[in-house]
């Protein structure tokens, strides 16, 4: 991490810090605000509603936070500068790595097709870093900073029933709860959108599902044609047919960790969306890969698999009440073949958070919520659809049309204007990652 980042990280470099215990005592809340589920999007946005003045509430499902199986998150600067500027950085940073670039390969061989940097343009084009970081670590420093900042933590409190014209909600266990505004961040599976919509609206299947592994990098050491990806660090991706590899190395709280997503078509029983994997069976899938992935493999005991979804477009994020309002994967949860996912719901919580800072009155709901959605809908959606376009660009069956793609990747290194590879294309890395969302909010 080089020392501008850590200088830009304070958390008072647009004048705000951390309460203290007599400020938090003392304070008068402009409103209270509930956040349903304490995952990425659910910390970042009471973060940023605690620092606009609001009392926050987050109700969390879970009996007690753990991380078995968490598995790992990339940060694009679009995402890491608003962490930066919460004050987060300074609970994460030393759990942080800078991937120097991006590489595609070939499926079956590993030829290196194309590469484009990725650290030096985080530095010197978009001031903000690019970071790979274990999610566990993530989640946790997001949680250190909301207590912090006063934010109440509720767990084993599921919501099953919302009453969006108060608003209120009602858990599990029998307790109502009521608010000025509740902010719905309760995933792929959320109960709030359904309430938003007026009708029910599952998860869509891709199709596809992944398997994660993450062990520590010291036990593929010693292995010549595995050095430089277990030293470099990096975003390695592998094309293949129907399916794709990624690696990149991690800093974890005892070991440098190496995290693998194997990504390809979905074969898990009906109604099964997440499970210990076989590993035998991730064997013969991926038996005819690159020799060095089969290498890797032998090495992994334990794989969790993950099946995938996305979620059709919302025409709105908010209840006609204006007292109710999704963010996150409740809004727009995509498939992560961009990895911007956890990126446009900490997106969402600036904005969010930004806008009840300027407009903090329960009156002002109605406007502050159509706001909302006009400086989010478009763009989450637009980021949605490139990701689905990466899958099959990247994924493409061997034959003419993957030719004429890998001849045009080796023609075609770096970062350019127009290019094919929309990892590479300059105009929409400066339209993604370029993104401020605290300027973004000016003249609003």
């Amino acid at each position: 991490m080089s020392s501008k980042f850590r200088i830009a990280g304070n958390c008072a470099c647009r004048g705000w810090a951390l309460p203290n215990q007599a400020e938090r005592s003392s304070r008068v809340y402009a409103s209270h605000i509930i956040v349903i589920g304490a995952g990425l999007a659910g910390l970042t946005v009471s973060i940023s509603l605690a620092r606009g003045g609001h009392e926050v509430t987050i109700l969390e499902s879970a009996p007690e936070i753990t991380y078995i199986g968490a598995g790992s998150i990339q940060v694009s600067p679009n995402a890491s500068r608003i962490l930066r500027e919460l004050g987060v950085d300074a609970y994460i940073e030393k759990y942080c790595t800078e991937p120097v670039d991006l590489r595609m390969m070939s499926w079956k061989d590993g030829t290196l097709l194309v590469s484009c940097p990725l650290k030096e343009p985080a530095e010197k084009e978009y001031e903000s870093p690019y970071w790979h970081i274990h999610r566990a670590d993530l989640h946790r420093g997001l949680l250190e900073v909301a207590k912090a900042a006063g934010c109440k933590v509720l767990l084993n409190n599921r919501v099953v029933s919302i009453d969006p014209s108060k608003p209120s909600l009602l858990t599990k266990g029998g307790v109502t709860y009521e608010a000025d505004l509740i902010v719905a961040s309760d995933g792929l599976h959320s109960v709030a959108r359904s309430v938003v919509v007026g009708e029910p609206t599952p998860p869509i299947p891709t199709g596809q599902m992944v398997y994660r592994v993450t062990l520590p990098a010291k036990e593929l050491q010693g292995i010549p044609e595995l050095k430089e990806i277990v030293t470099v660090p990096r975003n390695n991706h592998w094309l293949g047919p129907h399916g794709t590899v990624l690696s990149y190395l991690l800093e974890g709280v005892n070991d440098t960790l190496i995290n693998f997503v194997f990504t390809c078509d979905a074969q898990m029983p009906e109604g099964v969306n997440q499970r210990p994997g076989n590993m035998a069976e991730v064997r013969r899938r991926f038996q005819d890969w690159d020799p060095r992935i089969v290498k890797i493999l032998e090495h992994v005991g334990e794989v969790l698999e993950w099946r995938l979804f996305t979620h059709s477009y919302l025409q709105t994020w908010s209840h006609t009440s204006s007292k109710l309002c999704l963010i996150g994967d409740a809004a727009h949860a995509m498939t992560p073949y961009l990895a911007q996912g956890a990126a446009m719901g900490i997106e969402d919580s600036a904005i969010l958070g930004g806008l009840l800072q300027k407009y903090p009155s329960p009156s002002d709901l109605p406007k502050t919520l159509k706001l909302y959605e006009t400086l989010r809908k478009e763009r989450a959606n637009k980021v949605a659809l490139a990701s689905i376009d990466s899958r099959y660009y990247t994924q493409m069956e061997d034959g003419e049309a993957q030719r004429i793609r890998d001849a045009y990747l080796l023609a075609n290194p770096g970062i350019k204007e127009g290019h094919q590879n929309i990892r590479c294309r300059k105009e929409f890395l400066d339209w993604l990652f370029g993104y401020d969302a605290f300027e973004a909010l000016k003249g609003y």
